[in-house]
């Protein structure tokens, strides 16, 4: 089987102009994150894709024939045979766990889950200082979420993510303050 994509190095010195994606991306003329497709008719086409906030750079073929791309950072869904885009919500992924045929993409904030274009999980604005000891243990994800609160204490809330249900949890032994008061 043919490889439906290659990274290139820069956008190619000659041949048909590529695709900026996102289309009138502010970028839309600067060169981003350049992806090679290839068609079922054999026919080859350039993605450059405007990138985000991060070094990940990441390329792999979904279940449904769409490819998901992570241009340092911003996440794309592409159907290679139209060149139709689909942005996922984010900019700062910075590290992908693959388990079973899900992908999850680990921001700075938040996490988002992704089988196909129709199965799309996002879990948005998670912490305010960033997201570590991600892995996976059974069919749930586990890590740890940081924040600074505005005394400067630093907080560490360990989670747990079901990848059956897409159930988010928080695991924390601390309690608020109106809850000592009870």
């Amino acid at each position: 089987m043919k490889e439906h994509f290659k990274i290139l190095k820069g956008l190619p010195p000659y041949g048909d102009m590529y695709f900026s994606v996102p289309p009138n991306g502010y970028r839309e003329y600067s060169e981003g994150f350049v992806v090679e497709f290839l068609k079922r008719d054999g026919k080859r086409w350039i993605g450059n894709f405007e990138t985000g906030n991060s070094n990940l750079e990441f390329v792999c073929r979904l279940g449904d024939d769409n490819i998901l791309v992570i241009a340092r950072g911003i996440c794309y869904m592409i159907d290679p045979e139209n060149h139709h885009s689909f942005e996922i919500p984010g900019f700062d992924y910075k590290n992908v766990v693959e388990h079973e045929n899900l992908f999850i993409l680990v921001g700075e904030y938040s996490i988002t889950v992704v089988r196909s274009r129709q199965e799309v999980q996002h879990f948005p604005n998670l912490c305010l200082d960033g997201i570590s000891d991600v892995r996976i243990i059974g069919d749930a994800l586990h890590g740890t979420l940081h924040d600074f609160d505005s005394n400067g204490n630093f907080t560490e809330t360990h989670f747990t993510l079901d990848l059956d249900t897409f159930k988010f949890k928080t695991l924390n032994n601390r309690k608020s303050w109106w809850e000592i008061l009870k």
